[in-house]
C-alpha cells in the first residue's frame, strides 16, 4: 500500500484530472462518460525491474511530458530521472547493469499515426547522472570515436539486441540503415542490418556481424553468438539463415517437410546443443514448436494447437529454458510443455488462478528470477502493473496505464463465431451497450493491416467509445488476417473487395439474423484498410448499410503501386503483388473511386494531409468522385496528421465529429440513450 501511494504522489497531476473527469461523467445519470474519458493517452507506459530486483524504472507522462523515472523498490521513493524534450516519448528501456539504463526516444514522423524510434540510444544512471547519448543524431563524434557528420550519423537506427551480462561495458545492437530520399531520411525495408557492440559509457561501436536478409530478426546463441537471421532474401521471398558453428558463414535452414516460408528459429535450448523454432507441415496450416538436436539432426515435435497457431514461447523466469508457449484463440493462453511440477509452470498457474478473469503477461523480470513485474489486462482494463515475489507468491499493485478508467463502468466483448457464405469458419468480437439482447443500432468495425493482423480480446477505447454512446459494435476478423493458420491468411490475397469483403457483409448479416442488430440502422466505419472495406461495403451492398465512416483509407488500387511509402521497398513492392494482384481491370473494379455511383449512403471522409501510408491522394480522388456522382458526404481533411490520430486533441476533436455524423445518421432513440448511459453510472 505505501508503495501504491507513492507513486500516486508523484504523479499527482495527473490524478487530479483524473477525478476532474470521473466527476464530469458521474454527475448525473443520463449523459455519458466524457469523450476525454476515451481520448486520453496512457499515463504509465512501461515499469521494469533492475538485474538485482531492488530498482525500477519506469515510463511514464507525468504533466503530459514523457519521463524516465527511477524508484527503489523497497520505499518506492524516486531516486532519479530525466524528462523528455517536448514532442519525444521515452521508449525501449533495458537495464544493462543494476546501476545504468539505456533507452531510446520515439517521435511523430510526418505521414505516421504512432511515435516511432529516431534511431538514437542514449544512457543514463538510476540516480539521473552521466546522461550520454551514445548512438545516432545526438551523439556525434562519440558513435564511432572517429569525426562523422551529423548526417552521417542519423543514416540507421538502432536497436538494443542483448545486454552482455558478463560485459557490464557493453551492450549488441542491431543497426538498420535508412534511406535518404529528398533530403529525408525514411525506413528503408530493403537494407541489410549490422550487428554491433556498442559501449554503454563511450558509444564506441564495433561491428560483430552482418546479416544479408531485410527486416531481419535474429537468435544468438548462449554465448551471444549471431547465429540465426529471418527476413527477405529478394522482393517478398521469406528466408531462414543459421549458422552451423559461430564462425560459419551464414547458410539456408533448410529442414524436410515443412512450409519454407514458415520456420521461425526462438531460442537455443537450455545447453546451447539444440534450438527451438516454429514450423508448419507442408501439408498443415497451423505451426508447431519444434526441436532441432544439432548433433544427430533429429527433430522433435513440442506442442501443436488444434486450432491456432504458436504466437510465442515462454521462458522460466530466468530465461534459460522455454517451457510453454503462448497461443491466441479468443484470448492469450499459456500452453506447457514442460511439467506440470515445474517451477516456473507453477508459477503461472498460479497467476492465472490469481487474475482468473483477465490476461496477463510477465513484462520483467530480475536476473536470479526473485522479483518480476506482471502485467495484467483484459476487455475493460487497459492493464495493470503488479510487483510479483516468487518467494513469497506475493503480487502488489503498484500503477494503472490508464488510472481514471474504471472496468466496471467499461462493455464486454463477447467472442462470437459464424460462417462465411462459402462455409469459412470466421471468429471475432461483439460489444453490446449493455445487457440485453438487443436489436441495438450497430457499427461494423473492420480491423486495419489487414493481411496477418486481427482483432483481440483487449481493451479498446474506440470500441468503448461507441458502446458508452448506445452502439454495438461487431468485429470480424475476415478471411487475410491473422490467428488462423496459414491458409486462412493467404485465403485473402488477392480477394480485397471480394471474398474478405463478403465476410464482412456475412457477419453483418448474422448481426441481424441473431437479432443483435436492427437492419435499418447498421454504419460501417473503418481505418486504413478498415476506411476501404467501409467504401467498397456501400459499393457492394447498398442497401446494408445506413452510413458508412472512412478515416485513412486506400480507395484507389491502382494508385497503391504509385503512392505512398508500402511501394517504395522491393519487398513492399512484391507484398502489393501478392496482396492485390496486378489486373488492372480488376483493381478498377474493386475500388471504390470507380464505384461511387453505387454508393446510396451519407458517407464521412477523413484523412491526413502527411499521411504516406494512404497517400493523401487517395482521399482527394474519393471527394472528387463522390462530388462528380452527386453523392452526399462530409469531408475531414488534417493538416497535422498523418496515417491515423497521433494527437489527443486531435483525436478528440475527430471523435466529437464522427459522434455528431452518427448521430445524425445512425440516432440512438431516447429511451436506448437513457438506458446506455445510466448502465455507465456509479
Amino acid at each position: 500500500m505505501q508503495a501504491t501511494i507513492a507513486v500516486r504522489r508523484l504523479l499527482r497531476d495527473i490524478y487530479l484530472v483524473t477525478v476532474t473527469l470521473l466527476l464530469a461523467g458521474a454527475h448525473a445519470l443520463a449523459e455519458p462518460l466524457p469523450l476525454e474519458y476515451f481520448t486520453r493517452d496512457d499515463t504509465m507506459g512501461s515499469l521494469h525491474i533492475s538485474p538485482e530486483g531492488d530498482f525500477l524504472a519506469a515510463t511514464a507522462k507525468p504533466s503530459g511530458t514523457s519521463a524516465l523515472l527511477f524508484f527503489e523498490i523497497e520505499s518506492m521513493e524516486p531516486i532519479g530521472g530525466v524528462r523528455a524534450r517536448e514532442g519525444d516519448l521515452v521508449t525501449r528501456v533495458h537495464w544493462v547493469s543494476n546501476s545504468r539504463v539505456v533507452h531510446s526516444y520515439a517521435q511523430r514522423f510526418p505521414g505516421q499515426d504512432y511515435a516511432s524510434d529516431t534511431g538514437e540510444i542514449f544512457a543514463i544512471n538510476r540516480d539521473g547522472k552521466s546522461a550520454t547519448a551514445l548512438y545516432g543524431y545526438r551523439a556525434g563524434e562519440r558513435q564511432t570515436g572517429t569525426r562523422v557528420s551529423r548526417r552521417e550519423a542519423t543514416s540507421a537506427i538502432g536497436e538494443f539486441l542483448d545486454p552482455l551480462w558478463e560485459d557490464e561495458k557493453s551492450i549488441l545492437i542491431i543497426e538498420r540503415p535508412y534511406r535518404v530520399s529528398s533530403r529525408v531520411l525514411r525506413f528503408n525495408a530493403d537494407a541489410h542490418p549490422k550487428i554491433l557492440r556498442l559501449d554503454v559509457r563511450s558509444g564506441k561501436k564495433t561491428t560483430v556481424a552482418s546479416v544479408p536478409l531485410a527486416l531481419a530478426s535474429v537468435v544468438l546463441d548462449r554465448e551471444a553468438n549471431v547465429r540465426f537471421a529471418m527476413g527477405y532474401e529478394t522482393g517478398a521471398s521469406y528466408t531462414a539463415l543459421w549458422k552451423p558453428e559461430p564462425g560459419d558463414d551464414w547458410t539456408r535452414f533448410e529442414l524436410p517437410g515443412f512450409r519454407d516460408d514458415s520456420v521461425y528459429a526462438h531460442r537455443f535450448d537450455a545447453h546451447g546443443r539444440g534450438v527451438l523454432f516454429t514450423a508448419v507441415d507442408e501439408d498443415d496450416s497451423i505451426d508447431s514448436l519444434y526441436r532441432l538436436d544439432f548433433a544427430g539432426g533429429e527433430v522433435e515435435r513440442l506442442y501443436r494447437h488444434d486450432e491456432a497457431p504458436i504466437e510465442g514461447v515462454v521462458t522460466d523466469l530466468v530465461g534459460d529454458s522455454i517451457i510453454g508457449v503462448t497461443v491466441y484463440t479468443d484470448r492469450l493462453e499459456y500452453h506447457w510443455i514442460a511439467s506440470e511440477d515445474d517451477p516456473a509452470v507453477r508459477l503461472y498457474r498460479m497467476l492465472e488462478k490469481a487474475f482468473a478473469g483477465q490476461s496477463f503477461r510477465i513484462a520483467s523480470v530480475d536476473r536470479h528470477g526473485r522479483r518480476a513485474i506482471v502485467y495484467v489486462f483484459s476487455d475493460v482494463n487497459p492493464g495493470d502493473f503488479y510487483l510479483f515475489d516468487t518467494e513469497t507468491m506475493h503480487a502488489q499493485f503498484l500503477q494503472s496505464s490508464e488510472p481514471w478508467v474504471d472496468p466496471e463502468l467499461m462493455r464486454p466483448k463477447e467472442p462470437v463465431e459464424l460462417s462465411a457464405r462459402d462455409g469459412l469458419r470466421l471468429r471475432g468480437y461483439l460489444t453490446r451497450p449493455r445487457d440485453e439482447a438487443g436489436p441495438f443500432p450497430l457499427i461494423v468495425l473492420p480491423h486495419g493491416g489487414p493481411h496477418g493482423i486481427r482483432d483481440r480480446w483487449d481493451y479498446d477505447w474506440e470500441v468503448q467509445l461507441l458502446a458508452n454512446r448506445g452502439y454495438a459494435v461487431l468485429q470480424v476478423n475476415f478471411r487475410g488476417s491473422g490467428g488462423s493458420g496459414i491458409n486462412f491468411e493467404r485465403a485473402g490475397y488477392g480477394e480485397w473487395g471480394a471474398a474478405m469483403q463478403d465476410d464482412i457483409t456475412d457477419a453483418t448479416l448474422w448481426a441481424i439474423e441473431e437479432g443483435i442488430a436492427s437492419a435499418d440502422r447498421i454504419c460501417i466505419f473503418g481505418t486504413s484498410y478498415g476506411g476501404y472495406a467501409a467504401l467498397m461495403g456501400t459499393v457492394r451492398e447498398p442497401q446494408l448499410y445506413r452510413c458508412a465512416i472512412a478515416h485513412a483509407g486506400v480507395y484507389d488500387l491502382e494508385l497503391m503501386f504509385k503512392a505512398g511509402d508500402t511501394q517504395r521497398w522491393r519487398v513492399g513492392q512484391a507484398l502489393l503483388d501478392r496482396f492485390l494482384g496486378n489486373d488492372a481491370e480488376l483493381l478498377k473494379q474493386r475500388s471504390p473511386v470507380h464505384n461511387a455511383g453505387k454508393i446510396e449512403v451519407p458517407v464521412l471522409l477523413i484523412h491526413g494531409k502527411d499521411d504516406e501510408r494512404a497517400d493523401y491522394e487517395h482521399a482527394k480522388r474519393m471527394k472528387k468522385a463522390l462530388e462528380d456522382a452527386d453523392k452526399p458526404f462530409e469531408w475531414v481533411v488534417l493538416s497535422r496528421e498523418g496515417h491515423g490520430l497521433f494527437d489527443q486533441e486531435t483525436r478528440k476533436e475527430v471523435y466529437e465529429r464522427i459522434l455528431d455524423f452518427l448521430g445524425t445518421h445512425l440516432p440512438v432513440d431516447d429511451r436506448a440513450a437513457a438506458a446506455s448511459a445510466g448502465a455507465y453510472t456509479d
